[in-house]
């Protein structure tokens, strides 16, 4: 056999090869990410349902506000729960548009980054839910005159007005001024700029959906396979 011919065996072996290995490369790509398609489509239908469940509480609330407007204290304390539920609504709007706008197709370092961007939104919703911390407050009382205005006996037990005897109200200012400048503090501290911080790196993991973690993970190894199958 001469030279020419064991070159071009080679070359045909090579060729052969190399088209093998990108084979395999898009192979293992179609399964990752639609390994990260299938987290990300549970967080859809979760946020579809919190969605659902923010709308209901919006258009209680309303009615409430519409109800007892006329008594400022309920009309403020409705005004600042659907104030934090727009808001909530908004969020799981964002999310779902931002998952469904996702392109699978696109290289590894763009569907990382939009993943990023992704947990990043569901932080920093983590931290304004605890900066709202104060508004929950108002709940009781809420839930209570609501109670009351729709004549539910059965379910007198949940009037916290009748069932304390000291005055909520000065409860509860007492414990939002004390909770506002502490939730504000939260708030402010908890950020990527201090992740090196212990603690805020556990709360920040602590807030961080499981399921974007696992689809970066995904994307992680798909490029740590392509980069050593390149070397």
């Amino acid at each position: 056999m001469e030279l020419s011919e064991v070159k071009s065996i080679w070359q045909s072996f090579d060729t052969k090869l190399e088209k093998s290995m990108k084979l395999n490369l898009h192979c293992l790509e179609f399964i990752q990410t639609q390994k990260v398609k299938s987290q990300l489509n549970v967080i859809v239908w979760y946020r579809a349902i919190e969605l659902a469940f923010h709308a209901f509480a919006i258009a209680l609330l309303a009615l409430f506000l519409v109800n007892n407007i006329s008594q400022w204290p309920y009309a403020v304390s409705a005004l600042a729960l659907l104030g934090f539920y727009i808001v909530a609504l908004s969020n799981c709007i964002k999310q779902i548009i931002l998952i469904k706008r996702m392109d699978y197709s696109n290289d590894i370092v763009t569907i990382q980054s939009s993943l990023v961007m992704l947990r990043a939104h569901i932080v920093n919703f983590g931290r304004l839910a605890v900066l709202c911390i104060p508004i929950f407050l108002a709940f009781p009382m809420v839930v209570s005159k609501a109670v009351e205005d729709l004549g539910l006996s059965g379910l007198s037990f949940m009037d916290i007005r009748s069932g304390y005897p000291g005055d909520w109200w000065a409860i509860q200012l007492k414990c939002t001024i004390i909770l506002i400048p502490l939730c504000v503090w939260f708030y402010w501290k908890v950020s990527y700029k201090n992740v090196h911080i212990k603690w805020i790196n556990k709360t920040i993991q602590h807030f961080s959906s499981p399921r974007v973690t696992k689809s970066i993970e995904f994307l992680n190894e798909l490029e740590t396979l392509k980069h050593d199958a390149v070397v």
